[in-house]
């Protein structure tokens, strides 16, 4: 079911997709994120991929037309874009196609990134695209239509190495909640990662976890009560937000054990149980 925010934010965006397809060098034009899956709230903003046969100039990118405004990120390619169009933000990223090529290219071989794992979460999530070359998306789409076990054991070998989780008790111990939340945050999202890789879905960045409710219903493999766990975490007192996460991590730890049994297991759990013994004196 598409929501009215999401419907309402396809025809808004309609005309400004239209005008980049009709840019000379642009291959395709994709409309990704919640706005193309069909679950945007009030709050989404529209996730844009533009794709060039060369590199724009900055003529090109700048020259929008007179009812957008377009807020430039200089730098080195991917150029990424904010645009707002009638109080809408679009997050607008240009790449270049031969560079998507190469990037599908090492992620399909067990060698990810943040960056190519959302990119291909945008290619399975786009139900519109255009341009004079709409088939080169739908070739990246196939291409990422399956996820191959070998992504799989390289994301979880690499996020399933949860490091210093001792630390939550020298924190606890100092009373500071904004470093506890912080390594709450990063523990989180690594454990996150895996279940994800382990549910053969792409997902390389923290933003991903947006809709707690969403993503438990997409992970059939996941540790029971997954949302409301992982709220507890950050709502319980810290003593008790650590324990539950420690709990959700060596839960995980067992479904890769049973379902992916390429990877160490007693690897990552030994790194994960590592202890610091803090010390009152040298006696």
């Amino acid at each position: 079911m598409v929501t009215d925010a999401a419907r309402w934010r396809r025809q808004v965006v309609r005309p400004l997709l239209d005008w980049y397809a009709a840019l000379d060098g642009v291959d395709a034009v994709m409309l990704g994120g919640s706005t193309a899956r069909g679950d945007a709230d009030r709050w989404s903003d529209v996730e844009v991929g533009v794709f060039w046969e060369r590199p724009p100039t900055a003529a090109q990118r700048r020259a929008v037309p007179a009812e957008v405004r377009l807020l430039n990120v200089d730098g080195p390619p991917p150029w990424d874009d904010q645009v707002h169009l009638d109080g809408l933000m679009l997050e607008v990223a240009h790449t270049l196609s031969e560079s998507v090529d190469n990037a599908l290219n090492d992620l399909l071989a067990g060698r990810p990134d943040g960056a190519t794992l959302q990119l291909a979460q945008g290619f399975v999530d786009s139900t519109d695209v255009t341009g004079r070359r709409p088939e080169l998306v739908a070739r990246w789409q196939e291409r990422v239509a399956t996820y191959p076990r070998d992504l799989a054991i390289s994301v979880v070998r690499h996020d399933g190495n949860i490091e210093k989780f001792w630390r939550l008790q020298m924190l606890i111990e100092r009373e500071n909640p904004l470093l506890i939340s912080r390594e709450f945050v990063r523990i989180t999202g690594q454990f996150l990662t895996v279940l994800h890789a382990l549910n053969g879905r792409y997902c390389g960045h923290i933003l991903a976890f947006k809709r707690l409710d969403t993503m438990e219903r997409d992970l059939p493999l996941a540790p029971p009560s997954l949302a409301a766990r992982v709220r507890a975490v950050f709502t319980s007192p810290a003593p008790t937000g650590a324990q539950t996460l420690h709990d959700l991590v060596e839960e995980t730890y067992d479904l890769v054990e049973h379902h992916l049994p390429e990877v160490d297991v007693n690897r990552l759990r030994a790194t994960f149980r590592t202890a610091r013994k803090p010390l009152d004196s040298a006696d």
